[in-house]
């Protein structure tokens, strides 16, 4: 990263959006700056806060990125930047003298400002991540606000059309989709009485906190799944369907809508692992099934006894193909580049150790040959339904080993749909069907 290259970025962009964008909209337009990750936002803050000062500029710019940022020996974080708790940062931004917002991430979903005029872009964007990001421009200000601008610093106009394209004029929803729904959601949840607001606030502690335990996690969770084993069991399977109708309308709502209040963040976390942990009664097999099994005529029989012989002599080893360790470091460095590929997209901290994990997922996805024969014989966007499936299911069993990737992935739709897509791209190549997903 040249920090020079990012000063020239600084001033064009400083000098734009004093020229042409803060007289918009009565005075009042503001401006988003989006960078390729957390330490390019860092340097990004420094370098506009000390032009601003250098020319004496009346505006102030804020930052928004998630965790510790470490650059020459210094850590860095939203609130020791902006110089108030970052859960204010949304409020601050509406303040008349903060006009610039620099972002890695953060905000570019589900972000409500109709005061955002113009978007400084210095990352990739591509298909619906694109679409989001730019899309925090549509919020209407009438009458004033007529126009938005783009101004472009890493992206050819082509590629933004085609992420476009599939949602222009095609897409819509159905019905409208009230956010109040959450809260009677909510209230029907707390009806069953089988955990407190403490009890989640608690469990929240423990998930937010990047040295929480998977243990503690379960602690938190224990009482809860203790009081559900006590209620009938037709009061459990209305439980169960309640709390998921809250996780599903959380995870669509928190794409499009900023919610102000922390306890419904809370309360999707909560509800999310609970659903897993919850004891769920298997219903017995099918009589037609069990009459095609028959395990009562089941036995151990021994068919042969005896020892292997092996012959003295001269064995041969072949040397390891310099090709398939080649190959090996060349799949190493492509599951590198997923890794900084999602450390840039969502701020998350993963090293080069966290490859394993993928590789992990990777072999175990390569074994189940009832998803390859589906791979092969499906249309990718049927066979994508199959992989997500068998991929949740593997996800799952990793919260014991590697708790700190399953967070990630449980809390984040967006960074579990990425994961998701990369890991279908290369299922798909190692079959030799190519990538579908771009």
């Amino acid at each position: 990263m040249h920090e020079h290259t990012i000063s020239k970025k600084v001033e064009v962009i400083v000098e734009h959006f004093n020229s042409q964008v803060q007289g918009r909209i009565g005075g009042q337009a503001k401006a988003m700056v989006v960078t390729r990750s957390r330490l390019h936002a860092v340097r990004y803050k420094q370098a506009i806060d000390a032009y601003l000062a250098e020319h004496n500029y009346p505006f102030k710019a804020l930052v928004a990125f998630s965790g510790t940022v470490k650059d020459g020996g210094i850590e860095y974080t939203e609130t020791g930047m902006n110089g108030f708790p970052e859960k204010q940062t949304a409020s601050t931004f509406t303040q008349k003298q903060y006009r610039l917002l620099v972002v890695a991430e953060k905000f570019q979903t589900g972000y409500d400002m109709p005061l955002l005029h113009t978007m400084y872009v210095d990352k990739k964007l591509k298909g619906l991540h694109a679409v989001q990001t730019l899309s925090r421009l549509n919020r209407t200000h009438p009458p004033h606000k007529t126009e938005t601008f783009v101004l472009d610093f890493a992206n050819a106009a082509e590629n933004i059309q085609r992420s476009f394209e599939p949602y222009y004029e095609r897409t819509i929803l159905t019905e409208s989709t009230d956010p109040n729904l959450l809260y009677d959601l909510q209230t029907r949840i707390d009806g069953f009485h089988l955990f407190t607001q403490e009890e989640v606030d608690m469990f929240a502690q423990v998930y937010f906190n990047p040295k929480g335990t998977q243990d503690r996690l379960f602690a938190a969770l224990q009482p809860a799944a203790d009081r559900y084993k006590e209620i009938a069991k037709e009061d459990q399977s209305e439980f169960r369907a309640v709390l998921s109708d809250y996780t599903r309308l959380y995870s669509f709502l928190a794409q499009v809508v900023t919610f102000v209040d922390p306890d419904l963040e809370k309360l999707f976390v909560y509800a999310c692992l609970l659903l897993r942990w919850l004891p769920v009664e298997r219903e017995r097999l099918p009589l037609e099934i069990q009459q095609a099994i028959d395990l009562e005529s089941y036995r151990l029989e021994k068919t042969s006894e005896g020892k292997i012989k092996l012959d003295r002599g001269k064995g041969e080893i072949k040397p390891e193909n310099p090709l398939t360790a080649g190959a090996f470091a060349s799949d190493l460095e492509a599951l590198s580049h997923i890794i900084n590929e999602l450390n840039q997209r969502f701020g998350t901290d993963f090293a080069d150790d966290d490859r394993l994990v993928i590789r992990q997922l990777e072999e175990q996805l390569a074994q189940d040959e009832r998803l390859e024969q589906t791979i092969r014989v499906n249309a990718p966007e049927n066979a994508m339904l199959t992989f997500r499936q068998v991929l949740e299911d593997l996800l799952q069993e990793m919260i014991d080993t590697h708790f700190k990737f399953y967070k990630q992935v449980d809390a984040n739709p967006e960074f579990a749909e990425t994961l998701t897509r990369f890991l279908f791209d290369r299922y798909r190549s190692s079959l030799g069907l190519g990538s579908v997903t771009g």
